[in-house]
């Protein structure tokens, strides 16, 4: 806690200085703040509820907090007149599929942490509550602004530490930020990887690869283009050092596919063109870096084996909770600790594994903590995302927020097969963050 208080100081201070140097043209600053609070966990504990599974009872976090975005949103309440924040408008219908689906878990019989799942939703309204406020507070150049200040400034920071670890093997820095990052920069032991500001190494990868997409939409919409490819190539660099194999791949395909839609934002999204010239070129590259490159012992001569296996056995487990209630699930943010209750489970449960850690597939926590009812919704929310964001680009609107926004489908899409990272507290924010913005501002189209 006292290490959390004093890395919030030192952000606060670095902001203020930032404020003396940018004097007028500041406001934006503020956005920047709360998403540069987002990696760190940055949060005032009020309720630690007692579950079966204290570390975590899914891939969220079970403790009651006081937000940083719900601070600065209380600020935002006292000194703007912000009439019709709490309304919700045509543009937001996404925000009542998730109120609809933790209701449905608060009232779900197999629900065995309730209080995880209000912990998840106080921070998920905390967050739209802050982007709504923001939203009347700036300007879309300052909000573009604001999320490019603070994503350069993160970028920075990671690459800085993945040079210090594992590259000049200076190991302390793995213990500043996250309690048990020593452990698992090294994977436990296995192989040494840069965790950044996070705590593994799975989740800084995520990070940076959903700013390299940032970055390459900014690129791509002329917002500062200079700088924008400058990010990029030091992310490619940071995601190298973390020696994630999901994110190789995974930024292979954002940068490629991303790529071949903004190109061809006028035509059909799914033909046998963007098979051909988008698809394809992409599996050679990912073919050329498992096989042929210098990083192909990453996947070939490592645990790469003991992670396919254990995988495996989440996804087995998965299954089997599904079979349990496959119409609305488990509950938001509960698998965890419903496995520790679940008798019947232990037919599936062979290891510690499989009983502390949250599935390593984000698509089936979706499935199994919501059911066919949140499934379908999510995969409704990716194709219509993908689709609009790619209309919204045909007509030149809201070009960076829309092409960052389908980098950050293509990154879940990928990475969530593999981990859980993209539903933790220390990235699901910022998928709510595009999402929000990318929407917004999004023209109107008819399916």
């Amino acid at each position: 806690m006292i290490q959390k208080a004093l890395i919030f100081i030192v952000l606060i201070l670095v902001f203020f200085v930032w404020y003396l140097f940018e004097k007028k043209d500041s406001k934006y600053l503020l956005l920047s703040f709360v998403i540069t609070c987002i990696p760190f966990q940055m949060a005032i504990p009020l309720y630690v509820p007692m579950y079966i599974r204290d570390e975590g009872t899914g891939s969220f976090t079970s403790k009651i907090f006081l937000t940083i975005p719900l601070i600065v949103s209380i600020y935002l309440l006292i000194i703007k007149k912000n009439q019709g924040v709490f309304q919700f408008y045509k543009n937001e219908k996404w925000i009542y599929w998730v109120l609809l689906l933790i209701l449905i878990s608060i009232c779900n019989p197999y629900n065995y942490a309730v209080l995880a799942t209000v912990a998840f939703a106080i921070v998920f309204l905390s967050y739209i509550l802050f982007f709504k406020l923001i939203y009347n507070y700036l300007g879309p150049a300052d909000i573009v602004k604001g999320v490019f200040s603070s994503f350069m400034f993160l970028c920075i920071l990671q690459f800085t530490l993945a040079i210090l670890y594992p590259l000049l093997g200076v190991s302390f820095v793995t213990t500043i930020f996250q309690a048990g990052g020593e452990q698992w920069a090294t994977r436990i032991g296995t192989r040494a990887g840069a965790i950044g500001v996070f705590v593994t190494p799975a989740n800084l990868g995520l990070f940076t690869t959903i700013a390299s997409g940032f970055f390459f939409a900014s690129y791509l919409g002329n917002y500062q283009k200079k700088i924008s490819l400058i990010f990029l190539f030091v992310n490619v660099i940071t995601i190298i050092l973390t020696y994630s194999r999901t994110s190789y791949i995974t930024l292979v395909f954002v940068l490629f596919l991303m790529f071949f839609i903004y190109k061809n934002a006028k035509k059909p999204l799914f033909s046998f063109r963007s098979v051909l010239f988008g698809i394809v070129p992409a599996l050679l590259v990912v073919y050329w870096i498992v096989f042929l490159s210098p990083l192909s012992a990453i996947f070939l001569k490592t645990d790469a084996d003991q992670m396919y296996e254990a995988r495996l056995d989440h996804w087995v487990m998965g299954m089997e909770i599904f079979k349990m209630s496959p119409i609305i699930g488990v509950g938001i943010n509960t698998h965890v600790e419903f496995v520790n209750h679940a008798i019947n489970l232990y037919k599936v449960v062979h290891n510690e594994f499989l009983t502390t850690n949250p599935i390593h597939n984000t698509h089936l926590i979706i499935l199994t903590e919501t059911g066919v009812i949140g499934f379908l919704f999510w995969v409704i929310f990716l194709v219509t995302s993908v689709v609009k964001a790619k209309q919204n680009i045909a007509v030149n609107n809201n070009v960076v927020f829309s092409l960052a926004q389908i980098g950050l489908i293509i990154t879940l899409v990928i990475y969530g097969f593999t981990d859980w990272a993209p539903l933790s507290q220390s990235i699901f924010p910022i998928f709510l963050l595009f999402t929000f913005f990318s929407k917004k501002y999004s023209l109107r189209f008819n399916f």
